[in-house]
């Protein structure tokens, strides 16, 4: 139903849920109100809260509420854990200490402050630990990623001081063309791109006796997509064609492709040592991390303490004021 005419919203109580308090609003600034006719499409939403009395607490929690759901849904809750507030000017104070306010017991006060100053305190512990496993996993994976770079380093040096010391003949020969000319081996290597299916890598000739592979490439959907060209090293490592694999348009290019693929070993060999200087430079600011201690660790444990001699004195004053009232139940069965 559209309300018309509805010129603004007035509430004296507040709702228990964030949602509420929108819902109630929305009733005049919803779509369709007819009083953007004649104010200026402006309607007043009054909220109406008394000085020194449990409003401020109550607007206080739906604050926090509000938080806690956009933070849920956000996905950017750091604990699952909702907090009403901590005893300062700016958060108000929470329920926990109005009760110890309003029973009189000092003890009951104190406590409530030690406890959320040992939860933000372990919150800040938990960051501290989280970071130190951070640390932790990232030098090891990083070390992982040294060895990983340093053998792949290895095995392309393999392959290039090979292809400079190869002395033979360094030309493009094809298994179906041995005798073929440079245009006519470009010319059966495009065939074989237009023609092969399979999976798994082919062999179709050699480049200054490294082999000439060939391996056709499917979609999602199981089409087929292309066939890519690699020479294979010494070492096993597969130099692709170009940046795709597929071969060059020109005959003459495409029987020269394995020069190319070869000639990007230098640019990969300095690519991997970059690699590992660039690891092996974080590492050391991981492992200060690592060996850093956290500074208020002596201070946790002094209000941990503080924390359970004051839950002792105020168990003790229970017990102190438990037993004259069973003193007086006792005189009065006595009497009776």
């Amino acid at each position: 139903t559209v309300l018309r005419g509805e010129e603004g919203s007035n509430a004296l109580d507040l709702p228990d849920r964030p949602a509420d308090m929108e819902q109630r609003n929305g009733r005049a600034i919803r779509k369709g109100n007819t009083v953007k006719l004649w104010g200026s499409n402006v309607v007043d939403v009054v909220i109406y809260g008394t000085e020194k009395t449990l409003d401020a607490y109550k607007f206080n929690l739906l604050k926090n509420k509000q938080m806690f759901i956009n933070q849920i849904n956000n996905g950017t809750i750091a604990v699952r854990r909702i907090d009403e507030g901590g005893m300062d000017e700016d958060s108000g104070m929470n329920f926990a200490e109005f009760v110890a306010i309003l029973s009189g017991n000092n003890d009951l006060l104190n406590k409530t402050k030690l406890d959320n100053k040992i939860m933000q305190l372990e919150k800040e512990q938990a960051i501290f630990k989280k970071e130190r496993i951070r640390a932790e996993r990232k030098i090891a994976a990083g070390q992982g990623e040294i060895e990983k770079a340093k053998r792949t380093e290895a095995n392309l040096m393999r392959d290039l001081e090979y292809i400079n010391s190869y002395n033979g003949t360094k030309a493009t020969l094809l298994l179906s063309l041995p005798q073929a000319t440079t245009e006519e081996v470009g010319r059966e290597l495009h065939r074989i791109a237009k023609t092969y299916r399979n999976e798994a890598y082919g062999t179709v000739g050699t480049y200054a006796g490294l082999n000439l592979l060939v391996r056709s490439e499917y979609s999602i959907d199981g089409t087929f997509d292309r066939n890519t060209f690699f020479v294979e090293g010494i070492s096993g490592l597969k130099y692709r064609c170009g940046l795709s694999g597929a071969l060059p348009l020109g005959f003459v290019e495409s029987a020269q492709y394995p020069h190319g693929a070869l000639s990007k070993l230098p640019s990969l060999i300095e690519k991997q040592q970059k690699a590992v200087e660039r690891i092996e430079s974080e590492i050391p600011t991981l492992q200060d991390i690592i060996c850093r201690q956290w500074s208020k660790a002596d201070e946790l444990s002094r209000l941990k303490q503080e924390c359970k001699e004051l839950q002792h004195r105020i168990d003790e004053s229970l017990k102190e004021t438990g037993q004259p009232q069973a003193a007086k139940h006792e005189a009065i069965a006595e009497a009776a």
